[in-house]
């Protein structure tokens, strides 16, 4: 029995689509668990909402260590985990497609063994780094972190090491990949079913080296200082923070104002966080570079993003290759005592009337409205990005007629209109005349109108 290219493309274009659908709604989970944190009374059915920024996106933010920096092991144990995951799928699509219900061959050990390297590099990775941060020195000796380490780099600089296993990583994926496309093909016994190639013992032993390369560069990155005194820490006021790290003392010692308010300046008092802006983390959200004003080795000034709800934040800083933990408390906005923002609409089009669909119906069929019906006057208002669909913010606006305002002011939700909606007003007129209607906002819009007895009163 063989199969052809043609149902081999078919079977992995069947297997891209179902690991695509799995990622998507991994990722659409994802996101909207953190939104939900950040806002909880913001809507999923909100499409603006619904839009996963390409910064969310779940297969980058796993390749993120706790300095927001890449990963080159948990990058390798993701190609790998995607290549097989693939190429099982395909597999199952394969019979699928020929008419067979048997599960494919078992996964052959060479394979497993390889997948075993990738899942332990980042394991043994992570205990190598907090090893050398907790283990106990000598009196005034201090481990200071690698300054930068990515993907490709260490210390700030091109690493050899790390290219390396970079290489033999996209390497071995080329090389597996094309060992599994002439295994499919090859033709197979009556009956036979193709599986999973095994893992090329030279390719294994390569793979194995590089990683055992950059295990070892991992075991020498960094530098052991020695100081005539012990760094200590400052004494923590209401807002506690966590313990500095080693190299000069990093320490948080307070947080103002306490507590700070979303969209406004907050300010982190301490030390060491040396002279060149780095990187602030409040909860699982950096700060854009464009929110931190103003940075000096005992100072920062930042903006809180909208999104910190009431409550306490873990905030972390990021300098040199050091870090330090502390808390911020965030506070209500001032209308959020009251439970309710409520703005001037911005009225965006002309009024119209009766229909909320359609828009510039602007005069009843018989050419003039008449007394004694109730006529609906609608205007539509732009609502802001960011504004969550229900809940929060109300927008006003009055209803005037002739320059006297006619009835209490009214306020409208959001709604789902992706950055806009339409809010109405209703009047019966009692007698007839020209009259001038107008419904203001934070501007004003106006329509005249003639008014008639009905044919016969």
């Amino acid at each position: 029995m063989s199969y052809s290219a043609y149902q081999l493309a078919t079977a992995m274009g069947l297997s891209f689509l179902i690991i695509a659908i799995i990622v998507g709604w991994a990722n659409v989970i994802s996101w909207f668990g953190r939104r939900h944190a950040e806002i909880p009374t913001s809507k999923t059915s909100d499409l603006q909402a619904a839009i996963v920024p390409p910064k969310h996106f779940i297969l980058l933010r796993v390749l993120l260590d706790e300095h927001q920096h890449a990963s080159l092991s948990l990058f390798q144990l993701l190609m790998w985990t995607l290549l097989i995951s693939f190429l099982y799928l395909s597999l199952w699509c394969l019979q699928f497609l020929a008419g067979g219900t048997k599960a494919p061959p078992a996964i052959p050990g060479g394979l497993m063994a390889l997948m075993g390297l990738s899942v332990g590099v980042p394991l043994v990775s992570k205990g190598i780094s907090e090893y050398k941060k907790f283990k106990p020195r000598l009196e005034g000796e201090i481990y200071e972190e690698p300054r930068y380490a990515s993907m490709l780099e260490e210390e700030g600089r091109p690493s050899l090491l790390r290219f390396q296993m970079f290489f033999w990583t996209l390497a071995s994926l080329v090389v597996y990949s094309w060992s599994f496309v002439n295994t499919v093909l090859v033709p197979l016994p009556e009956g036979g079913m193709p599986g999973l190639p095994d893992v090329d013992p030279t390719l294994l032993f390569l793979m194995g080296l590089s990683q055992t390369g950059y295990l070892g560069g991992m075991a020498y990155a960094g530098t052991l200082k020695k100081e005539e005194r012990p760094a200590k820490v400052a004494d923590a006021g209401p807002t506690v923070v966590g313990p500095p790290v080693a190299g000069k003392s990093m320490a948080i010692r307070e947080i103002i104002p306490t507590p700070a308010l979303p969209n406004e300046k907050a300010t982190i008092i301490g030390s060491g966080f040396g002279a060149t802006p780095d990187t602030i983390i409040l909860g699982e959200e950096m700060i854009s570079s464009d929110n931190i004003h103003s940075w000096t080795d005992t100072r920062i000034e930042f903006t809180v993003p909208g999104t910190a709800v009431s409550g306490t934040h873990t905030i972390q800083i990021l300098s040199g290759g050091r870090s330090v933990r502390g808390v911020l408390t965030a506070g209500k906005p001032p209308w959020m005592h009251e439970g309710i923002d409520k703005t001037a609409a911005e009225i965006i089009s002309e009024i119209w009337i009766d229909d909320p669909v359609n828009k510039w119906y602007r005069l009843p069929p018989i050419g003039h409205f008449i007394t004694g019906k109730r006529y609906y006057f609608f205007f539509e208002f732009s609502v802001p990005p960011g504004i969550p669909s229900w809940g929060r913010t109300e927008f006003g606006a009055r209803f005037y007629i002739d320059g006297k305002q006619v009835g209490d002011p009214r306020s409208f939700m959001p709604g789902y209109m992706n950055g806009k909606n339409y809010g109405v007003f209703d009047h019966i007129f009692e007698a007839a005349g020209q009259y001038t209607i107008e419904i203001r906002g934070a501007n004003t819009k106006s329509m005249q109108v003639e008014v008639r007895k009905p044919a016969g009163l």
